[in-house]
């Protein structure tokens, strides 16, 4: 059977009724987990897990990947609106997204974040078509030292992310790889830094780390202040030509969106680097590689692209291993592959052999998820941005309310509530330090596993793993991400 005729059997496959239906209750679904902060894909996923025993593989399926692929353009909306992530990946988005709410220009960056979500999304689906039959050799080609030390680049973006200072961005970043230490070590099993308390043997959860680092500091803002997060009256034009300008934007920097999407489908088919990694590297890679490096963090539209973009693409990216090889790639994976299971299906090489339509379906569900969503949310933009404009002294408190429920929910923990306390102090006093939040939450994002890989490493090939053709070359790329720049400012300086 031709490659087309295959296509062909998933295209009709895919254009049933009841796949369409599970494509648009899992979107609805998926938008409004979005719009909970704390709650992530993770969660959504365990919750609607169970619904789908008993279901036809497709539809079941498509169910959740709609889910999980348009969770964080839900997301993004609250982190440009209120400073207030819906999941851990929408942090990097609030960088920029909420100076550029701050400006009256909500509209724009919530149309631009929306549609590289959908840009990035295609670009996954259409990664996830190409790279399945081709990858396998590929995947299995990154073991421990390479994943090491991709994470470790990961870890260098702490001195782009820093404002300012790469000084204070490299403390902030050591800071957050400490605080990864906390808990058992994953190699060992040995417990550190607990100081006596059930709640650290497990180390600190991402939620409420990220929660109290982001959105206590501007909570606590608006409350003090009492003035709305917009201005009255929206700069750059009224709502309707900021959300056209918006989605134009990501098309304005093609190459940014083009390159982010596929840095997000790289991360993505690695095992285990994870959707909160990709959105700050795609961030860091693009303060890096910008013209206006000085504007980030001060309202750079670029800024609100490239984690969008990178944030859906990697979920094209997740898909290949886990379909390929049965190895998740990212978290949310781990819950596919029990949904999989669940239905019936073991995803192996031999799956694609055999079920081959069904990965084209799930390719088409993730890139028509991904744009039906941007669309349904572009048609909320105009009342969602309204909210901007009412006094802080209201919604403060609904908002706090709001953000507590979800950091509760997710374990049923009030302890992850007095730790979203903890780590608000932490962000308020970094804020008026003037030290970055992303540089310490991406550190402690990667610390797991630039620690664990290290330690495998070591365990399997000694010191000499860094001697490896691939690892070379990874880390010479490295060196040279992480140095360039500087060497062309100090060349231009001498002339």
């Amino acid at each position: 059977m031709s490659a087309l005729d295959i296509f062909a059997q998933g295209a009709i496959a895919f254009l049933r009724w009841d796949v369409m239906l599970a494509i648009l209750i899992g979107m609805s679904l998926g938008l409004f987990f979005g719009l909970l902060p704390g709650i992530g894909g993770v969660t959504a996923l365990a919750l609607l897990l169970p619904l789908v025993q008993g279901m036809d593989p497709l539809p079941g399926l498509a169910f959740l990947l709609s889910v999980h692929a348009v969770i964080y353009n839900g997301g993004s909306v609250t982190a440009v609106l209120f400073g207030v992530p819906g999941a851990p990946p929408s942090a990097a988005t609030l960088i920029d997204g909420q100076p550029l709410a701050r400006q009256g220009r909500a509209a724009y960056a919530i149309a631009a974040a929306l549609s590289a979500s959908a840009i990035g999304g295609v670009i996954g689906a259409l990664a996830l078509g190409f790279l399945l039959p081709v990858l396998k050799p590929v995947v299995f080609l990154l073991g421990s030292p390479e994943t090491f030390l991709l994470a470790l680049a990961g870890v260098a973006c702490l001195a782009i992310l820093g404002k300012g200072s790469m000084t204070k961005g490299l403390i902030a970043g050591g800071l957050g790889l400490c605080l990864a230490m906390v808990g058992y070590q994953q190699t060992t099993g040995v417990p550190r830094f607990w100081f006596g308390s059930d709640y650290l043997l497990d180390g600190f959860r991402v939620v409420p780390v990220v929660t109290g680092l982001f959105a206590i500091p501007e909570l606590v803002r608006l409350a003090m202040t009492g003035s709305a997060i917009g201005p009255a009256k929206a700069e750059g034009g009224m709502p309707a030509r900021q959300i056209v300008d918006g989605i134009l934007a990501p098309l304005r920097h093609w190459a940014l969106t083009l390159r982010c999407s596929l840095l997000g489908v790289l991360i993505g088919i690695i095992p285990g680097i994870g959707g909160e990694a990709s959105s700050f590297i795609a961030y860091g890679t693009a303060k890096q590689t910008a013209r206006n490096a000085d504007a980030f963090g001060k309202g750079a539209i670029e800024g609100v692209i490239a984690p969008e973009s990178a944030n859906n693409a990697k979920e094209g990216g997740a898909l290949v291993p886990t379909l390929a090889l049965g190895i998740p790639g990212s978290s949310g994976m781990v819950l596919m592959l029990g949904a999989f299971q669940l239905l019936g299906l073991e995803p192996r090489p031999r799956f694609l052999k055999t079920h081959m339509d069904l990965a084209i379906g799930l390719t088409l569900t993730l890139a028509v998820a991904n744009v039906l969503s941007a669309v349904m949310m572009l048609a909320l933009a105009r009342p969602l941005v309204s909210v901007s404009a009412l006094p802080g002294r209201v919604l403060a408190p609904v908002l706090m309310a709001i953000v507590l429920l979800g950091v509760y929910a997710v374990e049923g923990s009030f302890a992850d509530i007095a730790v979203t306390f903890l780590f608000g102090g932490l962000g308020l006093a970094m804020q008026g330090l003037g030290y970055g939040r992303a540089a310490l939450v991406l550190g402690f994002v990667l610390g797991h596993l630039v620690e664990t890989y290290f330690g495998i490493s070591l365990q399997a090939y000694g010191a000499g793993f860094l001697l490896r053709p691939t690892t070379l070359a990874i880390g010479l790329l490295l060196l040279a991400g992480m140095f360039w720049r500087p060497a062309v400012q100090l060349l231009l300086r001498r002339r």
